[in-house]
C-alpha cells in the first residue's frame, strides 16, 4: 500500500513539473499573410516566452530555407510582462519562384541557470503560396496609356542654336584678346631676348636655387651643363646638347670667335662629366668655380657689337 501510494506521488510530482515547465517555455510563429507575388517581402516572426530563468539558444535559420530567399533580420525585440520574458525574432524572406512555399519548423535549444542539459522547443511550420500576377491571354497586350505625341518646336531649336553660336563666339573673343595675345607677346619677347642674355639669366636663377649647396650635386652640374650646351647651340649653331664633350670641343675649334674659351669649356664639361657619369663628388670650391667658369664662357663669347653696346650701358 505504501509503495503504491509512493508510485502514484511521484507520478504526480513528474505531471505536475511538466505541466509548470511546458507553461514557461512557449513559441508562436506567424506571418503578415499567405499569398505573395513573386518577390513582395515576407515578414516572417517567431515568439518565444519563457520564465526569466530560461536562456534561449535560437539557431541560424539561412540553410534551413528551400525556396526562399534570406533577405535580413532585423533587431531583436525582447519584452517582460508579469516575471515572463518575450522574445520576438523577426526575419524578412522573399520568394523569386511561384508554387507552394514551406517555411519549416525549427528546433530551438534552450536551459534554465539550473540546467546542465540543453532542452528542444520546436516550432510549429508555415505553409505559403507565392505567385505571379494574372495574364489574360485572351486580350492584345496594349500600353496602359496612349504615347504622348510632342510636336517639335522649330522655335525653341533655334534658340537654342542662337545661344550655343553666341557662348562659342564669345569664348573665341576671349581667348584671342586674353590668351593668344599673351602667348604671342611672350614669344615675341623670348625671341628678341639675345642668347647670351638668356643663358646669363639661367646662371643667376640656378646660383639662386643654391643645388649643390643642399646636397644636390649631380642636378646641379646637370642643369649648369645643360645652360651652356643650350647657349651654344643658340651663339654657334650647333647640336651641343646632343654631343659629347669631345664632340663639342672639336666643333668650337672651328669657329672663328670662340677659340678664348676651349680650353676653359674643356675643363668646365670634364668637370661636370666627372660628377654626372663617374660619381665624383667635388669640393666646394670646384662647385664654385663651375658658376664663374659658366658665366666667363658666356661674356667672352659675346658678339663684339653686343659686347660694345653692353659696355656703354654699363657706362652710363
Amino acid at each position: 500500500m505504501v509503495k503504491r501510494v509512493s508510485f502514484l506521488f511521484s507520478v504526480f510530482i513528474f505531471v505536475f513539473t511538466s505541466l509548470t515547465f511546458s507553461q514557461e517555455v512557449k513559441s508562436k510563429v506567424s506571418v503578415d499573410s499567405t499569398n505573395y507575388l513573386v518577390g513582395d517581402y515576407i515578414n516572417y516572426l517567431v515568439e518565444l516566452s519563457a520564465q526569466k530563468n530560461v536562456e534561449f539558444f535560437f539557431p541560424s535559420i539561412r540553410d534551413s530555407l528551400k525556396k526562399l530567399e534570406f533577405i535580413e533580420q532585423l533587431p531583436l525585440q525582447k519584452k517582460e510582462e508579469n516575471g515572463v520574458n518575450s522574445f520576438v525574432y523577426h526575419f524578412v524572406l522573399a520568394g523569386f519562384d511561384s508554387g507552394n512555399v514551406t517555411i519549416p519548423s525549427f528546433q530551438i535549444p534552450y536551459k534554465t541557470n539550473k540546467d546542465t542539459a540543453f532542452s528542444i522547443l520546436t516550432t510549429d511550420s508555415i505553409n505559403l503560396v507565392v505567385h505571379t500576377l494574372a495574364v489574360d491571354t485572351t486580350k492584345e497586350a496594349k500600353d496602359i496609356k496612349e504615347p504622348i505625341v510632342i510636336p517639335f518646336n522649330w522655335l525653341e531649336l533655334l534658340m537654342w542654336i542662337a545661344a550655343i553660336l553666341l557662348v562659342v563666339t564669345g569664348l573665341y573673343f576671349i581667348y584671342k584678346k586674353y590668351f593668344e595675345r599673351k602667348d604671342v607677346e611672350e614669344e615675341e619677347i623670348e625671341i628678341q631676348k639675345p642668347s647670351y642674355e638668356i643663358a646669363l639669366n639661367s646662371l643667376d636663377e640656378l646660383e639662386a636655387k643654391k643645388l649643390w649647396q643642399s646636397g644636390k650635386v649631380k642636378e646641379y652640374h646637370t642643369e649648369i651643363t645643360e645652360i651652356i650646351r643650350t647657349y651654344f647651340e643658340k651663339r654657334f649653331s650647333f647640336p651641343a646638347l646632343e654631343l659629347t664633350t669631345e664632340e663639342t670641343l672639336e666643333l668650337l675649334k672651328t669657329k672663328n670667335d670662340s677659340s678664348e674659351i676651349i680650353p676653359l669649356t674643356k675643363d668646365f664639361l670634364q668637370n661636370a662629366d666627372m660628377v654626372k657619369f663617374a660619381k665624383f663628388i667635388p669640393l666646394n670650391e670646384i662647385n664654385e668655380a663651375m658658376i664663374k667658369q659658366a658665366r666667363q664662357i658666356v661674356t667672352v663669347t659675346i658678339p663684339a657689337a653686343k659686347q660694345e653696346q653692353k659696355s656703354g650701358e654699363q657706362n652710363v
